[in-house]
């Protein structure tokens, strides 16, 4: 019967036509694709002209060669092969030598063609595994390639003093296998991509990284989690199940939003980190392991801890090297090579090139970024795929960046037909800026602008600006 896999191309090596012709025939029958030889030169001219899934040989082939330099130059030329030698009764020592050469199976003469089909099939399907196994490991190189390209340190835009400082603090932590880091910031900051660089720079590298979100389990969820549960801890816990800390074994665990535990988590945190022995939900045998532990959170854990939500002991076990990741709207300078960092990523992703207009760019580092770089990232994207031009204008930004008063009146600015009017819908909006910025104390706009007062209050009411909005 043919392989339940995949059709094999398979070359036949025997002076003996009779015993060719029978395996050829068999074998073609099951629709296999077979290639006779009768002498080496021949199996050999085969061999460099096509590509070989399987090779049956015989040991000895009286004309003019050995089977085991048939075997040894298939190894050469074709190392994936897969190689079956035929011997006779009397030379199965020579056999055992052909496999410690590299055969892969041999059968004595006298075989039925099911035997020899079922030693095929095996031989079949441990090529496909191999080449599986191959690929997987290929795939698995590449992955690793590619994450430790996407988590090197320089991805970590900027050039802010902020930035530099965090780099060098992280250049002395990496190193550190086993000490405990408390990362804290905002939401957007990045907390989890630094903590992956500290993993995949880190002599843990080759080992799991695993991310837990505290805040998305409840109490009961977020220990069995963790910790894993012994079958019939509780209702449906039908078999053993391993936690996060047993899967993260010899890496790096990362506990994101660590403010969130419920205070019996938190308990059963503070026991972990005292010597990294845990029991699972259920069960009463301690379980050791060997990782680093990471935390984040987007509350200053100090203040949780005054305010009662936070305990005090864990907090001081979790934070032996704390780490602040700065806001966006602290790194100054940092947002140009942001914007241009997320313009090239997403030009390859939606293949489409864009760029920011000037004042579309000063536009946003005026921005607060209550969201910092996962805002802007998001904007980015968001602009790429909808923006109906290649240049992005302020009035292209959504409301929250770019005012709505300050979008109307630059859409009506860029409707105008003659330079005139456009120049004024301008001077409307840079006229409500200045005020909205010193929070229309008229007499301060009219100093910073070099306008008299009156001349302002003028242009003002000839511009039907009234209480931050445009009439």
């Amino acid at each position: 019967m043919c392989s339940e896999f995949f059709m094999a191309k398979i070359l036949i090596v025997d002076d003996e036509l009779s015993i060719r012709k029978a395996l050829a025939l068999s074998l073609s029958g099951d629709g296999h694709s077979v290639i006779e030889a009768d002498s080496k030169n021949l199996a050999l001219e085969k061999l460099r002209e096509q590509s070989i899934d399987l090779v049956i040989t015989d040991l000895f082939i009286p004309t003019d060669a050995d089977g085991l330099e048939i075997l040894q130059t298939c190894k050469e030329r074709q190392p994936a092969a897969m190689i079956m030698m035929i011997t006779a009764h009397g030379s199965i020592e020579r056999a055992v030598e052909a496999v410690k050469a590299g055969a892969d199976d041999f059968l004595a003469k006298g075989f039925s063609m099911e035997e020899l089909k079922h030693r095929l099939e095996k031989l079949l399907e441990q090529k496909r595994l191999r080449a599986e196994n191959r690929r997987l490991s290929e795939d698995y190189q590449r992955l690793r390639r590619e994450i430790e390209g996407r988590y090197r340190f320089e991805k970590i835009i900027g050039n802010s003093k902020t930035i530099r400082e965090l780099l060098e603090l992280l250049a002395r932590v990496v190193d550190n296998r086993d000490t405990t880091v408390l990362l804290q910031g905002e939401s957007g900051t990045g907390k989890e991509l630094v903590a992956r660089a500290i993993h995949y720079n880190g002599p843990r590298q080759d080992q799991p990284f695993v991310v837990v979100n505290c805040a998305t389990l409840p109490e009961h969820l977020l220990e069995s989690e963790l910790f894993g549960y012994e079958k019939g801890a509780f209702t449906g816990a039908l078999r053993d199940k391993p936690g996060k800390f047993e899967i993260a074994e010899g890496g790096t665990i990362f506990l994101d939003e660590v403010s969130e535990m419920s205070p019996k988590v938190q308990v059963e945190l503070l026991r972990f980190t005292q010597d990294h022995t845990f029991e699972r939900v259920g069960g009463n045998q301690p379980i050791t392991v060997n990782i680093r532990l990471l935390a984040a959170t987007n509350k200053r854990l100090d203040e949780e801890v005054a305010q009662g939500r936070f305990r005090a002991d864990l907090f001081y076990r979790l934070n032996v090297i704390p780490i602040f990741i700065p806001p966006l709207r602290e790194r100054q300078g940092d947002l140009p090579l942001l914007v241009n960092h997320f313009l090239e990523k997403f030009r390859r992703e939606k293949n489409r090139e864009i760029r920011f207009a000037p004042e579309t760019l000063a536009r946003l580092e005026k921005h607060h970024w209550p969201g910092n770089v996962r805002e802007l990232e998001n904007l980015i994207e968001r602009l790429i795929v909808t923006a109906p031009q290649a240049t992005i204008l302020p009035s292209d930004l959504p409301p929250e960046i770019f005012g709505q008063a300050e979008k109307e009146a630059f859409d009506l600015a860029l409707s105008q037909h003659s330079l005139q009017e456009a120049c004024e819908e301008f001077e409307k909006l840079f006229l409500l800026r200045h005020l909205e910025k010193h929070h229309w104390n008229i007499t301060e706009v009219a100093r910073v602008m070099g306008e008299r007062r009156d001349t302002l209050s003028r242009k003002i009411k000839r511009y039907g600006i009234k209480n931050g909005l445009l009439e």
